[in-house]
């Protein structure tokens, strides 16, 4: 569903790369490194992906853009990833384990800057997988990563498919972008061995996940522009 798409010239972003192990993933697999990009909020991660991995003579030095996606809006206009690309100049975005890591309206603020980045041609993807919930809601964090600035307790949302569509689909509206969503629950227990599904980092060691929240479920999705 990727590859194909980069090797015939389409553009990839990874949102909250990390160390960039996904975009080193589809390289590996064949994709053109001049066609993926990567970016996070900790301009560090640049350094230490090239000093973990010893690529950097693999993957050119400007495809990392370090940027705060939840930055207030004249910054995120005139910030490095919109001066970078522009709105509508990316075929494929990634936001694996990245959506789950706010509470509802920082997704609906995350979501809407997506689709900024996002072409609206027929068939641009974004693709991912998360920490989910059969009951979606607020869920909230374990010290020491439930404090807020202002003294409220921090949460993030836990969707469920059919809370995630809506999301989706309430951000697409308002943006005048319809979207195809599909989502699937998969049980962590489903993954195959050596396979990290990232549930327990993402639920067990963060999240205060009592019922009917316990069901530490991970469901990968994709959108498509119709």
């Amino acid at each position: 569903m990727v590859l194909p798409r980069l090797r015939a010239g389409g553009t990839l972003l990874d949102l909250g790369s990390c160390l960039g192990q996904d975009i080193r993933k589809c390289i590996v697999d064949g994709a053109p490194a001049e066609q993926i990009f990567a970016s996070d909020l900790f301009p560090e991660y640049e350094d230490l992906a090239y000093s973990f991995w010893r690529d950097r003579d693999k993957i050119p030095a400007d495809h990392f853009i370090a940027d705060n996606i939840l930055a207030d809006n004249d910054d995120f206009v005139t910030g490095p990833l919109m001066t970078r690309f522009g709105p509508g100049q990316i075929d494929i975005i990634s936001i694996t384990m990245f959506l789950h890591l706010f509470d509802y309206l920082n997704q609906l603020k995350t979501a809407a800057r997506i689709l900024r980045l996002l072409s609206h041609k027929p068939g641009s993807m974004i693709v991912g997988s998360q920490a989910g919930s059969i009951v979606a809601g607020e869920q909230p964090l374990k010290p020491p990563f439930d404090g807020t600035e202002s003294g409220t307790r921090r949460t993030v949302f836990r969707h469920n498919p059919s809370s995630f569509e809506r999301l989706w689909k309430k951000v697409g509206r308002a943006a005048g972008v319809p979207l195809k969503v599909s989502a699937v629950l998969h049980a962590p227990e489903e993954f195959p061995d050596g396979v990290d599904s990232g549930f327990d980092f993402a639920t067990k060691l963060h999240v205060e996940a009592p019922q009917p929240y316990v069901d530490g479920f991970v469901f990968e999705w994709h959108l498509k522009t119709k």
